[in-house]
């Protein structure tokens, strides 16, 4: 104690020093618990980003002072987790962070946890309690005791969960909450959905004003000479931007701004989509045919963004930018995948999807682990996560409605084969990963990551209605019952409406009955995959393929191409032009 209150004293003399070398990081592993119980150490979890500004900053201030180096090196073992290259950390600790700062004992038990950046003279403060008082933070669950009779949402969680989302939303600028402002897939397509024409017992005006609002305010956040979209603002009024370029927040915006346009039509939500997609084609597309990972916000410590954003294009170039993290993960090229899938499939413009396509082909050539499921950072068991599966799978759906390529809903199906295998926990929902044998303490309790867990189901049960499997439609009620639970927690999920919704209901469906080659089959089909909504089932009949893969319609034979929209057991009478196919789809889109 005395050398601890020595160690205080000499800190607020100012001793640190901008030459002070950097701590001797270690890389992650569960070994390392053994090894902080040989030295009786405890284990410093310093969990960042390499796009994150205040991860940089503590790095460069709190970590570099050598008091603070001395009792760290003398008590702890150090380890920087890149957050971005560990996903099963990453979501066990996403609510602490970024950056997160997290102490284990010898048994893997959590003994202190805490959120961003943590000042030098604060810092030494809390080391010194940590080692004064070593004890384990109480155990914390998620959601309430999974029920196995639960079918789906009551109409009274779903009206609660409705009403807390309005009750969030900021009616002057858009957006929801009240400290920032960002996108969130499954929300704005919850609202989106909510606000198409001829629902029933729903104020569309209500859902209409959150969507038009939201993504208004958003397009602030765009950058208007790159394009791409910042992480997030901090002002309400979306006029703070910082300045990372994260994939997660690509997807999520062009899912946006892709179903806002088939909706409204607003041309301003096309070009928004449209300027995501340019930055993610001219700035994250490798030559190998893979998307890297994020931009950071800062050129470097000495230029933050606010200072290069704030330039013109010339002005950029001319200079260091910020730097991108070239790493290629298989669970973000997914999410480009998609994203640029989505965005040709309603503008027909071919780069997209050619771009799209290769980086399918890489991933599957560069990520596929030896189990089935895909690696995150590499082709191996032991680096496959949910994530990583999950999304490569929606990237080959999202490829399957832009192509009608079968072989895309066929290796879709093989992953998720693999994601009911390798990730369902008995105890409810998906996990990100099996723990590693040695795990102790919290370490080996198995993630369950929310989105991940709605994405999950989601995906089950669309494949369920494709290819007519029901161990499909049970995995997707087991994901489904452990959305209720949360729900039933009172934590507000947004994309468990969504779930919860496309359960219970059959997906729009059409099916273009002509050759692959015939040109008026393909404009149908171009129709088609433009229908407003991502629960779309569809399928192209080219008899020379032999039968669909949930032969549950038998279609006439006619002399020319012809798209049907059918549910219920029940097909519409067939059309012949483009511009019919969307009308019998909502026709038997039951809302």
């Amino acid at each position: 104690m005395r050398r601890l209150l020595a160690f205080l004293a000499i800190l607020v003399a100012g001793t640190a020093s901008a030459e002070t070398p950097s701590l001797p990081w270690q890389k992650w592993s569960p070994a390392l618990l053994d090894r902080a119980a040989t030295e009786q150490k405890y284990v410093l979890l310093h969990m960042a980003a390499v796009w994150c500004h205040w991860c940089h900053v503590m790095e460069g201030t709190t970590y570099r002072d050598p008091a603070i180096q001395a009792v760290i090196l003398d008590r702890f073992i150090p380890v920087r987790v890149d957050q971005d290259a560990d996903p099963e950390l990453s979501y066990r600790y996403e609510d602490w962070g970024w950056p997160a700062t997290v102490m284990l004992d010898k048994d893997g038990n959590e003994i202190f946890k805490r959120r961003g950046y943590i000042p030098p003279e604060l810092f030494a403060k809390l080391l010194v309690a940590v080692i004064e008082d070593p004890s384990a933070l109480p155990s914390r669950t998620t959601g309430a005791a999974v029920d196995p009779d639960a079918a789906g949402l009551s109409d009274e969680r779903l009206a609660k969960t409705e009403a807390l989302l309005l009750r969030a939303y900021d009616r002057e600028h858009g957006g929801f909450g009240g400290s920032q402002r960002l996108v969130h897939g499954d929300t704005l397509e919850w609202a989106l959905e909510r606000s198409r024409p001829l629902q029933r017992n729903v104020d569309t005006g209500t859902w209409r004003d959150v969507t038009v609002r939201t993504l208004a305010g958003a397009r602030r956040i765009i950058d208007p000479v790159w394009g791409g979209m910042f992480q997030y603002s901090d002002k309400l009024d979306w006029s703070g931007p910082h300045f990372e370029k994260l994939l997660n927040v690509q997807r999520d915006a062009m899912r946006a701004y892709v179903l806002a346009w088939q909706i409204g039509h607003d041309a301003a939500d096309l070009q928004a989509a449209r300027d995501i997609g340019r930055w993610l084609m001219a700035f994250r597309h490798s030559d190998t045919g893979a998307f890297y990972t994020s931009q950071d916000a800062d050129v470097s410590p000495s230029e933050h963004g606010d200072v290069f954003y704030a330039k013109g294009d010339a002005e950029r170039r001319a200079g260091p930018q910020p730097p991108i993290d070239r790493n290629a993960y298989a669970r973000e090229n997914g999410w480009a995948i998609a994203s640029l899938a989505a965005l040709y499939d309603v503008t027909g413009e071919k780069a997209l999807l050619d771009a799209a396509v290769q980086a399918f082909e890489w991933t599957v050539a560069n990520r596929r682990a030896p189990n089935g499921g895909f690696g995150h950072g590499r082709a191996a068991d032991d680096d496959a996560h949910l994530g990583d599966t999950l999304a490569v799978a929606e990237a080959a759906l999202a490829l399957h409605r832009s192509t009608a390529d079968r072989r895309y809903l066929a290796l879709a199906t093989e992953l998720a084969e693999a994601v009911a295998r390798d990730h369902r926990d008995p105890a409810g929902g998906f996990m990100v990963r099996r723990p590693a044998p040695a795990a102790k303490g919290a370490l080996a309790r198995p993630v369950r990551q929310i989105d991940e867990n709605v994405a999950t189901t989601r995906l089950f049960n669309l494949l369920a209605r494709a290819t007519g499997r029901p161990d499909f439609r049970a995995a997707a009620e087991h994901g489904m019952r452990y959305l209720i639970s949360l729900a039933e927690d009172d934590l507000v999920v947004p994309g468990a409406l969504l779930a919860d919704r496309e359960l219970s209901r059959e997906p729009a469906h059409v099916t273009i009955v002509g050759a692959k080659d015939d040109p008026a089959a393909q404009a149908l089909y171009a129709a088609a995959r433009t229908y407003p909504t991502r629960y779309l089932r569809i399928e192209w009949l080219d008899r020379r393929e032999g039968p669909l893969p949930a032969a549950d319609v038998e279609y006439p034979e006619l002399p020319e191409a012809a798209a049907f929209a059918c549910a219920n057991g029940a097909c519409s009478v067939p059309v012949f032009t483009p511009d019919q196919v969307a009308r019998i789809v909502a026709r038997v889109d039951d809302r």
